[in-house]
C-alpha cells in the first residue's frame, strides 16, 4: 500500500477516503503538498497530477474542482516538468478536488486565506500540489490507536462516558488533577459526557491513528447556557465559509459552541463575533448581558489573536 503524504494538514486540508470495495479501481490521493514560499512565488493555484502504479502520468484523466456555488473540470494534459494540470483559486474561494470516472478520494478545504510566510506565500497567495494514483483497493485495515484527552474544570471525581454513535464505549473517573484520557480508539465520531452534570465535550472525528484534545467548558451560572459562543456572520457569504474552515479545529479542540443566530448567542456569557456584524447585533448582545468582543476580520490577524489567548 502506498503511504499518503499530506503536509498541508496544518493548513486545514483534509483527505476524505473514497468508499470502495476490495478489488475496485479508484483514485487514491498519495500526496498533498503546500508549496513553500520558494516554490510558490506568489501564485494561488491547485496543481494536479495523476499517475499509474509505475509512476507514469495518466494523460486525459479528468478531475472535478468544486466550490460553493460552482465547479470546473480540469484535464491532465501538460508535459513534465510542469504539473499535469493547474487551477487558479480566487480570494475567499474554498475548493475540493476529486477524480472522475471512478470512485475517488476527495481533498477538501483548499483555499488561499492563510497568513503571510514571507515573500512567495502571502495572504491569498498560497498554492497546493495534489497527486492521485489510479490503483486497486486493498482489504481495509481497522487501526485503533487514536486517543482523546482533556481537562474537566471542577470535575475531579466525576465519571466520564465516551460515546460513539450513541453507545458508551468507555468510562473513567476524573482524577484530582481534572485530567482524563481515553486510548485505543478506532476511527469514528466521539463525544465525551460528564455523567455527573451532563456537560459534553465534542464531537471529534478520529481516523484510528490520530490524537485529539477535548477540554470541557467551565460550569455555567444558572442564567447562562454557554460560557462562550462564536457568532458567525451570514453563512451564505464566502468569507464565512473561509472563517469556518480556519476555525473548525480551534472550536472543536476547545469545545466552543458556534452558530449564526443572535438568539443562541444571547444565551452566552461571552460572545466572540466572527466576520462583520451590525451595530444592532452588538447592541442586542450587550443588552442581553453578554460580554462582546469583535475578532479581527483579517484571517491572519484572527489566527494570531486566538493563538495568543490559547
Amino acid at each position: 500500500m502506498t503511504d499518503v503524504i499530506n503536509d498541508a494538514e496544518a493548513y486545514g486540508v483534509e483527505i476524505i477516503p473514497a468508499a470502495v470495495e476490495p478489488g475496485q479501481v479508484y483514485w487514491k490521493v498519495i500526496r498533498v503538498h503546500h508549496l513553500t514560499p520558494e516554490e510558490n512565488n506568489g501564485r494561488h493555484h491547485i496543481f494536479l497530477d495523476a499517475v499509474d502504479e509505475e509512476g507514469n502520468r495518466l494523460y486525459g484523466s479528468l478531475f472535478t474542482i468544486s466550490w460553493d456555488g460552482g465547479s470546473d473540470t480540469v484535464t491532465i494534459e501538460k508535459e513534465p516538468p510542469e504539473p499535469g494540470a493547474n487551477f487558479p483559486m480566487w480570494k475567499w474561494q474554498v475548493c475540493s478536488v476529486e477524480g472522475m470516472g471512478a470512485p475517488s478520494d476527495r481533498v477538501i478545504n483548499l483555499h488561499t486565506a492563510h497568513p503571510d510566510e514571507g515573500p512567495g506565500n502571502t495572504l491569498f497567495h498560497h498554492s497546493f500540489a495534489i497527486t492521485y494514483l489510479r490503483t486497486v483497493a486493498e482489504e481495509a485495515e481497522t487501526p485503533a490507536y487514536s486517543s482523546i484527552r482533556g481537562r474537566v474544570p471542577g470535575g475531579g471525581g466525576h465519571t466520564l462516558a465516551l460515546i460513539d454513535e450513541n453507545d458508551v464505549v468507555q468510562t473513567q473517573v476524573v482524577g484530582v488533577d481534572e485530567q482524563y484520557r481515553f486510548t485505543n480508539l478506532s476511527a469514528g465520531a466521539y463525544i465525551v459526557r460528564d455523567q455527573s452534570d451532563l456537560r459534553v465535550a465534542g464531537p471529534v472525528f478520529l481516523n484510528g491513528r490520530d490524537d485529539a484534545v477535548l477540554n470541557f467548558p467551565a460550569p455555567l451560572p444558572s442564567d447562562r447556557v454557554f460560557s462562550q459562543y462564536f457568532l458567525f456572520a451570514n453563512p451564505a457569504l464566502p468569507e464565512t465559509q473561509v472563517y469556518l474552515s480556519l476555525l473548525a479545529d480551534y472550536l472543536a479542540r476547545n469545545n466552543i459552541p458556534f452558530g449564526f443566530q443572535l438568539a443562541d448567542a444571547a444565551q452566552a456569557q461571552r460572545v466572540s463575533l466572527v466576520g462583520a456584524h451590525s451595530q444592532e447585533t452588538i447592541d442586542a448582545l450587550t443588552e442581553a448581558g453578554c460580554e462582546v468582543e469583535q475578532l479581527p476580520l483579517d484571517p491572519s490577524d484572527l489566527l494570531s489573536a486566538l493563538e495568543a489567548t490559547a
